[in-house]
């Protein structure tokens, strides 16, 4: 149906500011803290850059044992989808069944192959820094309108990262050492410092922090849980925290980092500040029940951490299957 020729139209103002040849907003500020600036006016790796080889070296050293945790949720095959973007669509375009039992082809070479149609932040993933802005600006004052449908993440695209994240892992284990409601509680830096002296770890520059809420083990037992659209996680104020400690990566077992909806009634705020002003990574629904546990158990509350994003180029964010090794 067409509308009405009459109908009231909201027009589209054009912007008052300037995009440079950089793909950069000329007088853009960012908001406190920030790193804009910090690795060079161009920079797209925003806190990767922290991830240096001499911390890569002295993370590896913490492994003792060799026991490996995975991290990442399973996809697909009936598998459950605790986030917010619909399954992924798996098509087998050749198989070694229907050649054993049909036409077994011209070489006779009995082989498999798939294809995935995939939300890219559907399960455990990393959020790339052009995921989110404010005010049409990106993390280093690149212009939001650099993301198109036609091509994508022209600047701060997830391939930026594809040389890997790999560091000292720390746990903040706020669900085992807390008693908290993992759907209705807003974790504050008070109770960051409290869970992580208690847990006898000190978070530093280039540390990847891991924070477990609770969020993903009550949803995955609990179907009744699964309605609720409220859940625990971090408050804005966290970022002072997080950037005073130099922190290269966060992660949580929930959907967002943050706690939803903000007490304040914002728009994820937290992502806006850790994305466009620190350019801070950010990893959602990772699977922390296993490595919580054997933390418990050792008392050792760090660790050498891997994960490697897909090189997709110009893509805003990628699966991982993050990896923790004690």
């Amino acid at each position: 149906m067409r509308d009405h020729p009459d109908a009231p139209f909201a027009g589209w103002q054009p912007p008052a500011y300037t995009v440079d040849t950089d793909g950069k907003v000329v007088g853009a500020v960012p908001g406190e803290p920030h790193n804009w600036g910090r690795w060079g006016p161009l920079d797209q790796r925003g806190t990767a850059n922290l991830l240096t080889a001499a911390r890569a070296r002295d993370a590896a050293r913490l492994v003792r044992t060799g026991e490996t945790f995975a991290l990442g949720l399973a996809m697909g095959a009936g598998a459950p989808n605790p986030g917010t973007r619909s399954g992924p669509g798996h098509f087998m375009t050749r198989t070694a069944g229907d050649q054993v039992l049909a036409d077994p082809g011209p070489h006779g070479l009995q082989s498999s192959d798939d294809v995935v149609l995939l939300p890219l932040q559907l399960a455990t993933q990393l959020d790339g820094l052009a995921h989110a802005g404010d005010d049409d600006v990106l993390y280093n004052g690149f212009w939001a309108g650099l993301v198109t449908a036609q091509s994508g993440a022209r600047r701060l695209g997830i391939h930026q990262l594809a040389g890997g994240i790999v560091g000292r892992g720390v746990l903040i284990d706020v669900a085992g050492v807390l008693d908290v409601d993992p759907f209705d509680t807003a974790i504050d830096a008070a109770m960051l410092d409290q869970v992580a002296a208690a847990s006898g770890v000190r978070v530093g520059a280039g540390d990847v922090v891991l924070v477990r809420t609770g969020f993903l083990s009550r949803w995955l037992a609990d179907p009744e849980a699964r309605r609720r659209r409220r859940q625990s996680g971090l408050l804005a104020a966290t970022i002072d925290w997080l950037a005073r400690r130099d922190v290269a990566m966060v992660a949580a077992d929930n959907r967002a980092v943050e706690v939803i909806p903000d007490p304040d009634g914002r728009i994820l705020p937290w992502h806006v500040a850790a994305l466009r002003d620190l350019g801070l990574m950010v990893g959602e629904l990772f699977d922390l029940d296993a490595l919580a546990a054997a933390c418990r158990a050792d008392g050792v509350y760090e660790f050498l951490f891997a994960a490697m994003p897909m090189p997709l180029v110009n893509a805003v964010g990628s699966p991982l299957n993050p990896v923790a090794v004690k």
